[in-house]
């Protein structure tokens, strides 16, 4: 009766934990929603700034590629002691996505368990992200005529990713089809950080100083830390 009783209690908690993840899966995503539609009715209320030169969207990328550098540097002199910029952030959490993708990528179909636990914490975690970009990072970026495109570009790629997330869900995880759909998940995640920590990254490096995207990461955080 005892082991019963421990079996039922811990199949219980699973449940509950299972319940709240999913509640917080949909909080983030409301939340994210209401960040795009405040990223449209923004670029619509403003008047597009002037279209940049090719050289100076060069110009600028080329500055902050060279600070990237300097920032690499500074931070591994410091070890850890200083706080990270938004940059540094982000890419922190690329490698964990890389980590899961890769993951994912060698399950089989046998693993339907690992798959299901995979597929809600990259969900969560990639929700989470991307609601930190959209709230911090691409406005910021927006407002400048040089890093204009590339902010929307991104907020188009993470909606694509969260259209195959969506349609991965509905897949059971034993089917054939499960792997196949995650792999181009994959693709695009991947492509997606080529993106953004190349012309993106640079561009930002090249626009913000050091301590303005540590300003930006601090806001990042408190919207992390607001996120179940």
């Amino acid at each position: 009766m005892a082991k019963r009783a421990t079996k039922k209690t811990a199949t219980k908690k699973k449940s509950t934990g299972a319940r709240r993840g999913r509640s917080g899966a949909k909080s983030t995503a409301r939340k994210k929603t209401a960040a795009r539609s405040a990223a449209v009715r923004a670029r619509r209320q403003r008047k597009p700034p002037p279209k940049p030169s090719k050289l100076s969207i060069a110009g600028t990328a080329l500055r902050g590629a060279v600070a990237g550098v300097v920032a690499t540097v500074t931070s591994k002199v410091a070890r850890g002691a200083s706080k990270p910029d938004a940059i540094e952030l982000l890419e922190r959490e690329h490698r964990h996505f890389e980590v899961l993708l890769k993951q994912g990528e060698d399950t089989t179909e046998r693993a339907r368990a690992t798959r299901r636990d995979l597929l809600a914490t990259l969900t969560a975690d990639l929700n989470a992200h991307e609601l930190m970009e959209e709230k911090v990072l691409y406005p910021a970026l927006q407002a400048h005529p040089q890093a204009r495109d590339v902010a929307l570009e991104g907020f188009e790629e993470h909606h694509v990713a969260d259209l195959l997330i969506t349609e991965l869900r509905e897949v059971a995880t034993n089917d054939e089809v499960w792997g196949a759909k995650f792999k181009v998940l994959k693709e695009n995640i991947e492509h997606h950080i080529k993106e953004e920590e190349g012309n993106m990254f640079h561009l930002a490096r090249g626009i913000f100083s050091r301590d303005e995207l540590r300003l930006l990461a601090a806001r990042m955080l408190k919207i992390r830390a607001g996120v179940p």
